[in-house]
């Protein structure tokens, strides 16, 4: 039986290879019945994948809404005070690490509900180890403008902030828009400039 609290559960990230994943996460999503997520098609992927031993009927999935979070958060709260357990699952990778969610665990310890974050996988450690770059000093940028000329102004920055500290920066992006992220990047760093 799991601790009554907010589990944070990791998920594969991509792929579904279940070996990413620590034992100790599988165990603990297999004992919950209630999961918060981003999408309720990926949570129940997940809870497939990991063969749960409830059929998927009988497992309350709660979908983050885009808008109007506040109020879902306060109902996840108070199904916590009640006792009921929530899992925390991304859409791939660790909860919370560029995804929504965040605000729940940041309330979680000021209802002394106690938060389980589960070790998993997560690509922007895995980006950072595979780059050779400085893993002692680092910036997370999450996503990066959408639009052409704040993404410039943003990269601008970003160039000017590693010229200063020397730290690594990293970011994210969606497949869809790599090759606009990528050429646009080619087009503004200087050639002395390391990109992975």
């Amino acid at each position: 039986m799991t601790v009554v609290g907010l589990h944070l559960i990791p998920v594969p990230i991509s792929g579904g290879n279940l070996n990413s994943l620590s034992v100790s996460s599988v165990d603990a999503a297999r004992t919950l019945q209630h999961f918060v997520a981003e999408r309720a098609k990926t949570a129940r992927a997940y809870l497939k994948l990991i063969e749960h031993p409830l059929p998927l009927n009988q497992i309350e999935v709660f979908e983050i809404p885009p808008k109007d979070e506040a109020l879902f958060y306060q109902d996840m709260l108070n199904l916590l005070k009640n006792g009921t357990s929530l899992g925390m699952v991304s859409e791939a990778g660790m909860p919370c690490i560029a995804d929504p969610g965040f605000q729940l665990v940041a309330k979680a310890p000021q209802a002394k509900i106690p938060v389980y974050p589960y070790p998993g996988p997560n690509s922007i450690l895995m980006a950072l180890m595979a780059s050779g770059f400085n893993g002692q000093e680092f910036h997370f940028h999450g996503y990066l403008p959408a639009k052409k000329e704040e993404l410039r102004h943003k990269l601008i920055w970003i160039l000017n902030e590693i010229r200063k500290s020397h730290a690594t920066h990293l970011f994210m992006e969606t497949p869809y828009r790599n090759k606009q992220m990528l050429e646009l990047i080619l087009t503004h760093i200087p050639s002395d400039m390391k990109l992975c």
